[in-house]
């Protein structure tokens, strides 16, 4: 009864340490801010770790996406950072959306 009792209230209490569900990447601001066009492919995958979404029908595009509950207002947070390459797998155009004061476009 004793060992039932210890179970139950371990349970109860890793319940209680839930951390919060982060989706996709998970995008440094400082990093995502420094990568601009002309950059290599190696160079923003050493700055933001691999592309969650890879098409196979758009192969020069890379999409970096992240979703997570902000702890302080709840709210959800969703940010991304589309990049196209050229065929010298250099950065073309990056687009950056959530990550400061709407839609930035660098071209």
């Amino acid at each position: 009864m004793r060992y039932l009792t210890i179970m139950i209230t371990t349970l109860l209490l890793a319940a209680c340490t839930a951390e919060p569900i982060h989706q996709g990447n998970r995008i440094d601001l400082t990093n995502a801010a420094l990568i601009k066009q002309g950059d290599t492919k190696f160079h923003i995958e050493q700055a933001l770790g691999s592309p969650v979404l890879k098409d196979v029908m758009h192969p020069n595009k890379a999409v970096y996406y992240e979703e997570f509950k902000d702890e302080k207002s709840g709210e959800m947070v969703k940010r991304r950072v589309e990049v196209t390459y050229d065929d010298a797998k250099r950065a073309l155009s990056i687009e950056r959306f959530g990550l400061g004061h709407g839609p930035e476009k660098s071209q």
